[in-house]
């Protein structure tokens, strides 16, 4: 197996869990005062509502000029950006207005008239009606919520053998919230899955699905870093993004599962005493499949991010920030929460069980 890491290098993760925590902790806390501070997340017309309209000019376009056409309009609230380039603009038309017709033409004729020695393409135009956007904000909310669900029901019976509490959770927290959601209508998704996920996690301390529940912590450790970011650059968020963020739990979930893995093997004959020292000697044996993986995927998406255009430029955005994030969760956040729910954490001055110990004790034991 190819190894970048030198065998005998032992790096004490454990005993950096506290400051890697801490600064999560941080990180997350400026993001979502970031959110409350701008009154939400910049949500993109498929959330939103309203139309997109995206034009190409023949020479470079100025923004202050676009702008005072769109007030003539009654359009005047509208977002007017470049869009990758200087001929490329990209205009958000709030919903109110999509209520005239064919507004696309209207402003395409406008800025014609504005600018006459300059040839203006409609490259695109998208309508999203109030209803619409609002399933989607729902629908996208919810597939997070049931990916969550299977989560748990998977590492549950993976690892702990829980198969049957892990599924009477999932089931009860499915018909719950989907009995709230046809006799209350009216209450927030947000809220309501907020509030699901919150039972989740307190039904998993009650069963002791440890490994269910520190998977589920740093899944959304990963989540919400990757929507602050989003909220601190001002980015829009939209259905690709929700798609980044699936994608960024699937991958930081199978980091996890490779390491807990580990941890379950090497724990073969071991005592609880041993656990944090377990737990950091499975890291560190599952660090080179971990950077080579991750560093392989991080060369993909930076060249999407740098060379696949503007359309996907957000989306591959996501998937950095995501990848990052979600290895350094596997590490710093998912295993050190095993070891202080198993309360042999010595966070401080952790001393490492060299290379081969786990083995040798199997050896004495069965000789």
């Amino acid at each position: 197996m190819l190894t970048i890491i030198p065998p005998g290098l032992h790096f004490d993760f454990v005993a950096w869990a506290k400051q890697a925590i801490i600064l999560s902790a941080l990180v997350i806390v400026i993001g979502l005062v970031s959110i409350v501070v701008r009154g939400g997340l910049n949500l993109g017309i498929d959330f939103s509502g309203g139309t997109l309209l995206q034009l190409r000019f023949s020479e470079s376009a100025e923004i202050n000029a676009i702008r005072d056409v769109l007030g003539k309009l009654k359009l005047g609230n509208s977002v007017v950006q470049h869009f990758g380039e200087d001929r490329e603009v990209l205009i958000r038309v709030p919903e109110v207005a999509t209520e005239q017709a064919d507004i696309g033409s209207q402003v395409q004729e406008a800025l014609k008239a504005k600018f006459p020695g300059q040839t203006i393409e409609l490259r695109r135009a998208e309508v999203v009606g109030p209803q619409v956007s609002a399933d989607l904000r729902r629908q996208a909310l919810f597939a997070l919520f049931y990916a969550i669900l299977g989560i748990v029901i998977y590492i549950s019976g993976r690892f702990e053998a829980k198969w049957f509490a892990a599924v009477g959770l999932a089931v009860v927290l499915f018909v719950v919230t989907y009995a709230i959601t046809q006799w209350l209508p009216r209450v927030a998704p947000t809220i309501l899955i907020i509030v699901a996920l919150l039972g989740a996690i307190v039904f998993c301390l009650f069963l002791q699905l440890q490994y269910a529940l520190a998977a589920i912590l740093a899944l959304f450790h990963d989540v919400l870093i990757t929507v602050g970011f989003f909220s601190l650059l001002d980015k829009p968020f939209n259905l690709p993004i929700v798609a980044a963020l699936l994608t960024i739990v699937g991958y930081s979930l199978n980091d996890t599962i490779i390491v807990f893995d580990r941890i379950r093997e090497n724990m073969h004959g071991q005592r609880r005493e041993q656990f944090a020292e377990t737990v950091n000697l499975s890291i560190n044996q599952t660090l080179s499949r971990t950077v080579l993986t991750s560093g392989t995927t991080l060369l993909v998406v930076a060249a999407l991010f740098v060379f696949g255009g503007e359309v996907i430029h957000d989306f591959a955005f996501a998937l950095l920030i995501g990848i990052v994030v979600g290895t350094y969760s596997s590490i710093f956040v998912a295993s050190p929460l095993l070891v202080f729910w198993n309360g042999s954490a010595r966070v401080q001055g952790l001393s490492l069980v060299p290379r081969g110990t786990s083995d040798n004790r199997r050896r004495a034991q069965r000789t």
